[in-house]
């Protein structure tokens, strides 16, 4: 990285807060405009005006003079430290990471929960935690300040994922609980008595969920503790493994310390999209076992991480092998080699994509799955381009959002490959590859982004950046090993010097921080009294027997919160959605037999609605939901009992069947 003068540091944090400040202004605008707050006779006005005049005097600032002789007094901070001021420091430092959670829960509470605001008052809260650190240790401004970001990130990104920790025995959000009754199906002859088919949505990831279930009578608690455990421990060890191929040191900041930064800078930046837990088992595999000095060894982990990758998701049965002939390709200079170079890479590549369909041919014949057509059902369900741009289900929009997180990366391989390495020019950046290790980095790169992008507008998808999450990776392992010099230059060329701008290195932390910060809230609790009322409501419903359908809340039958009830394996909920996504005819038809025929004698489901939804999040998905699954539902079955805690209802046979169109009809 470039050297950094305080002025510059300081100048960077102003543009900074300018930029932030405007944009928390017309998010706390449309906040109160929700609430329907009269935002001129509310203390809210004055928080406005707060952001407004800070933008002012923040870019006032950042040109003036004035900030000459700031910086200069900054400089003399930590200069000669003493036992008084350490202690000075350690207080600073407190201060500014207790008064952000203060400010988010009992300040800005659930009114304001938007990222701009709070992040308007960690910037503030982490310049006194820089002067703090400062005090405490000699380092340089700029390096403070990335410790202060990246620890804090590490902190608000743990505390959000472990958060799911609850003894709640219903579902938190849409069958999230409802994914362990998934996990459960790897053991169904010992939970329930019969042998059911295997997951046919993402198999990898259940199977690690499932593990929990070889100690008999573990509480739902702790099998949502280990899914944090697989998120925190999966995301620290592929961002480790990152780190661990670099091998830099800075200054007075040893080769062990640039190993923990970059450490939570990749754990910030995977959990952005995000990376899921289930797909870093596959990052961990090549990062630590592929070689160019041992390429057999190479490609046992890419066959590994590929067969892992045909019962994850199809978009990534060919990342494992992709992600390795990077490395490659950056490690391994063409010179002389001609034809020869591009062996290696294509056996990389076609044994990694044969493992992974060999894998998933494997598995779906032992699935035991009675239709075989839902393990393709992403193929037959609708796009919905409208999701690249911002969007009530997701407000940032894919493209934006996509394009906000890579950004700092692109600027910095731009200054890497603009920069000269040597003073004479020898070898600049861009000449150091040869043009076609260049073309096939960069077209690996686009592929990797534009198969995210389609996936991402996938009925069920787009409501966040994780359908990108191959590419993110990719342009991850690029950038820093552009940036740690591990991209081996051609035969007469200098290696690329690997340094970017501060700036671009302050955006780099930045963004991550604020997709991390957004954690911040109050922990999830419930009324276990109310809990208990209805477990009970429940199950005094259900008590006359015969079959009864759970379409959510499986996991009361897994985990024994409920007694006598004989699971019926199909339409659970999930199911259910991607089979009305990808309008499954043949399943759904059995499904509208079975209700016709009033197979069930109760089906336990959330509140049913023969009217489909016109605005709001996830419209699309409502749509069909209704169409192929609520309203047929309805036209043979009524709600009986309305459980306090949630939208669950128990609904048993109507006396005769309203008149209700053929839900394949338009």
């Amino acid at each position: 990285m470039e050297s950094v003068s305080t002025k510059k540091f300081l100048q960077t944090w102003l543009w900074s807060l300018v930029v932030v400040s405007l944009l928390a202004i017309p998010q706390t605008i449309q906040r109160t405009n929700e609430l329907e707050i009269a935002l001129l006779r509310s203390k809210w006005i004055g928080l406005v005006g707060v952001f407004a005049l800070t933008a002012l005097a923040a870019a006032w600032l950042a040109r003036s003079p004035l900030l000459d002789r700031l910086a200069s007094y900054f400089s003399e901070l930590g200069s000669h430290p003493k036992p008084l001021l350490s202690l000075a420091g350690v207080l600073l430092v407190l201060g500014g990471f207790t008064s952000v959670w203060f400010v988010r829960l009992q300040v800005f509470g659930n009114i304001l929960p938007q990222v701009m605001p709070i992040l308007w008052v960690f910037l503030w809260a982490s310049l006194i935690q820089t002067i703090g650190l400062k005090l405490i240790r000699k380092l340089e401004w700029h390096t403070a300040f990335a410790i202060v970001l990246l620890a804090q990130g590490m902190i608000y990104q743990t505390y959000g994922i472990f958060s799911i920790t609850s003894a709640n025995p219903f579902s938190m959000g849409y069958s999230e609980a409802g994914r362990h009754y998934y996990a459960s199906l790897f053991f169904s002859e010992k939970l329930y008595g019969m042998e059911l088919p295997l997951p046919f949505l993402h198999p990898s990831r259940y199977l690690l969920l499932s593990i929990p279930f070889l100690i008999d009578g573990l509480p739902l608690w702790f099998h949502r503790f280990w899914q944090a455990f697989l998120w925190f421990g999966l995301t620290l060890a592929a961002s480790f493994l990152l780190a661990r191929r670099m091998k830099l040191s800075n200054g007075n900041v040893p080769r062990s310390g640039m190993t923990v930064l970059i450490t939570a800078w990749a754990f910030l930046f995977f959990l952005q999209g995000a990376v899921y837990y289930h797909l870093q088992v596959m990052v961990i595999l090549i990062l630590a076992g592929v070689s160019v000095k041992h390429q057999w060894r190479s490609l046992i982990f890419i066959v590994l991480a590929s067969l892992w990758a045909g019962i994850s998701r199809v978009n990534w049965f060919p990342v494992p092998a992709m992600l390795a002939i990077a490395i490659y390709i950056l490690e391994t200079p063409i010179n002389d080699k001609g034809w020869k170079y591009w062996v290696t890479p294509f056996i990389w590549g076609a044994s990694g994509l044969a493992a992974a369909l060999i894998s998933q041919f494997v598995y779906i014949r032992i699935s035991g799955s009675p239709d075989l057509s839902a393990f393709g059902s992403s193929f037959t369900s609708d796009l919905i381009w409208s999701r690249l741009l911002p969007n009530e289900t997701f407000p940032m929009g894919i493209l934006p959002g996509i394009l906000l997180v890579s950004a700092p990366l692109f600027a910095a391989l731009y200054q890497m490959l603009r920069n000269p390495p040597l003073p004479k020019g020898e070898g600049i950046g861009v000449r150091a590859l040869h043009p076609l290790r260049w073309l096939a980095l960069l077209a690996m790169l686009f592929l990797l982004f534009a198969g995210g992008v389609v996936v991402s507008t996938k009925i069920g998808g787009g409501g966040d950046l994780h359908n990108m999450d191959a590419y993110l990776v990719m342009l991850s392992l690029l950038t820093t090993s552009l940036w740690a010099k591990q991209a081996s230059p051609e035969k007469d060329a200098q290696p690329m010097d690997g340094r970017i701008g501060w700036g671009v290195a302050f955006a780099a932390l930045l963004i991550p921080l604020g997709f991390a910060i957004r954690h911040i809230g109050f922990f999830p609790s419930y009324d276990k009294t109310i809990a208990e009322k209805d477990i009970q409501r429940l199950q005094e419903a259900i008590q006359n027997g015969g079959e009864i359908l759970f379409i959510t809340e499986r996991q009361l039958i897994t985990f024994d919160d409920l007694h006598g009830v004989r699971l019926v394996p199909e339409y659970e909920q999930m199911e259910l959605m991607e089979m009305a996504m990808s309008r499954n005819r043949v399943y759904l038809e059995n499904y509208y037999a079975d209700l016709r025929a009033r197979r069930f004698d109760l089906i336990v489901a959330e509140d049913q609605k023969f009217t489909e939804q016109k605005e709001g999040a996830f419209v699309e998905e409502n749509v069909a939901w209704v169409r192929f699954v609520g309203a047929p539902l309805l036209c043979n079955y009524k709600p009986v009992v309305t459980l306090t805690s949630n939208n669950i209802q128990v609904f048993e046979p109507r006396s005769r069947q309203v008149e209700c169109k053929d839900p394949f009809s338009e």
